[in-house]
């Protein structure tokens, strides 16, 4: 996904965050040309970055989210990790997560749970480590560290020299190099006109199995799933700032899809109705247009925001039913999306999953937004 793509999804983000909740949260916000956090610098909270050169050298006790041109973060960060920039490296140690996109991306140091990652070219070194899956597309993709569990690629050119204690999933249009040293506990399978090339040295315990895309299709279907690919990272990077800066507001929507499930869906339709035409009839006088503006930022932000919100909670069902104890919302984020993009690979129930998603997300935002008012009324706040 390309820089831009990414800064939109970032900048978009913020507008949600104080748009569809305009309550206060626990963040530090740096915005500078060049902003650098010194090696004895501790923020004791999420940090939120944007600037040209961003240089992260201290220590983030929280979430880092930085957007900027250089971006290089020295420093350990103890929650998750988001970063959209040019050049992207990483040499401090990730306790949770990381989703990096940018036009080049470096990894030398330790991913404590997932790695997603999207750029020109993308280098793992041989001393960085990912805790659990890690997902990469990149033209130039060299994984030289360790994978504690499955590893899927997508690029042109693959080079995979640590150790997976997986799965390895490729798919590529050049042929894929499996470097002597290597150690991969699972099964290889790849999708390439060629066949894998594995160095002598190099040990794969599982099968390997090779599919042959179909002739002169092969590119389309990159091309398709670089689309899909962005299109998912989208929606995970504001479904990423709204549950990681906002979890009782996000909690909050869940519940109320949960125990009011037909209530959203009567809000859901009533507003979708309702908030166009009262902005219509605000734009008519001078003095509400102003207002006319607001409403249908929110109106548009909050659609967008929907579908993250009846992701967590599709994803926090799919969790509890496969036995997981996981209270993370970026994990419930990440399958409750991707539940999604399963469905909608139904031939006929796209369409009708989308609408659902949307009269019922925005239904439970709505609702959600009526009981804060209410809290905030009977606390004199408004």
């Amino acid at each position: 996904m390309d820089a831009l793509r990414m800064s939109f999804c970032v900048l978009f983000g913020f507008m949600a965050l104080f748009v569809c909740f305009p309550c206060a949260f626990a963040v530090q916000v740096e915005s500078a040309e060049k902003f650098v956090l010194a090696a004895d610098e501790v923020v004791a909270d999420d940090l939120v970055v944007m600037g040209g050169d961003i240089d992260i050298k201290g220590t983030v006790d929280g979430d880092l989210v930085a957007f900027g041109g250089n971006i290089v973060v020295s420093g350990d960060v103890t929650g998750d990790v988001l970063i959209a920039g040019g050049t992207i490296k990483v040499t401090g140690d990730v306790a949770d997560d990381a989703v990096l996109g940018g036009g080049e991306v470096e990894i030398f140091s330790d991913v404590g749970d997932n790695l997603l990652a999207a750029s020109g070219s993308f280098k793992m070194g041989e001393d960085s480590s990912v805790g659990r899956d890690a997902i990469i597309a990149a033209s130039d993709v060299g994984v030289y560290g360790d994978i504690l569990r499955n590893l899927l690629v997508h690029g042109p050119i693959v080079e995979i020299g640590g150790s997976v204690l997986g799965d390895v999933v490729i798919d590529s249009d050049g042929a894929p190099q499996i470097l002597a040293g290597a150690e991969i506990a699972g099964d290889v399978n790849y999708t390439c006109e060629y066949d894998i090339v594995v160095d002598e040295g190099a040990s794969i315990a599982g099968n390997v199995n090779k599919k042959i895309p179909d002739e002169g299709r092969q590119r389309s279907d990159l091309q398709k799933f670089n689309s899909w690919l962005s299109g998912f990272l989208s929606i995970f990077v504001v479904g990423f700032l709204l549950v990681r800066m906002l979890p009782a507001c996000t909690r909050n929507v869940c519940n109320n899809l949960k125990k009011s499930g037909l209530r959203c869906g009567l809000w859901g339709i009533l507003g979708l109705i309702v908030v166009p035409v009262v902005g219509l009839f605000l734009m008519i006088t001078i003095v509400g247009l102003p207002l006319a503006m607001i409403l249908f930022c929110g109106y548009v932000i909050a659609i967008y925001v929907s579908k993250a919100y009846v992701s967590v909670f599709v994803g926090k069902l799919i969790l509890n039913m496969g036995g997981s104890k996981s209270d993370s919302l970026v994990w419930m984020l990440f399958w409750g999306l991707l539940a999604f993009e399963v469905a909608g690979l139904v031939p006929g129930i796209s369409g009708i999953v989308s609408f659902l998603v949307l009269v019922f997300g925005f239904g439970a935002i709505m609702l959600t937004k009526k009981e804060m008012y209410v809290e905030f009324r009977k606390k004199k706040l408004v």
